[in-house]
C-alpha cells in the first residue's frame, strides 16, 4: 500500500489542514456541515515548510505511532505527553480500526 500523498506528482495527499487559528470556519446558514473558510486557512502541506502527516485514531497503526510520539514528548513536556497518551488510549479502543 502506498501513501496517497505519493500517488500524485504535486506532493499533495489525501488530507488538507484547516488552520483554525487563522480563520474560524462559520456554518453557512441552511447548510448542515457546510463551512466557509479563507483560502489562507487551508494548508495542503505541499511545501517543505507546511508538510504534515495525519493519523486518524481509527487507523490500525495509530496507537503505536502515538505511543512512540508521547514517549519522546514526555522528555520535554510531560503535560503535553499526557494528552498524547490519552489519544493513544482512545486509538487502542477504537472499534473502527483499519488502515486509513
Amino acid at each position: 500500500m502506498k501513501l496517497d500523498r505519493n500517488i500524485k506528482n504535486d506532493g499533495t495527499g489525501k488530507y488538507a489542514l484547516i488552520k483554525l487559528r487563522v480563520d474560524k470556519p462559520l456554518l453557512t446558514p441552511g447548510h448542515f456541515h457546510t463551512y466557509s473558510v479563507k483560502a489562507e486557512a487551508v494548508d495542503f502541506g505541499d511545501t517543505p515548510e507546511t508538510d504534515f502527516f495525519v493519523i486518524r485514531l481509527k487507523d490500525k497503526y495509530a496507537y503505536c505511532a502515538l505511543m512512540a510520539y508521547a514517549i519522546e514528548a514526555s522528555k520535554d513536556d510531560p503535560e503535553y505527553a499526557s494528552e498524547i497518551f490519552t489519544l493513544a488510549d482512545l486509538a487502542s479502543r477504537n472499534e473502527n480500526r483499519k488502515p486509513d
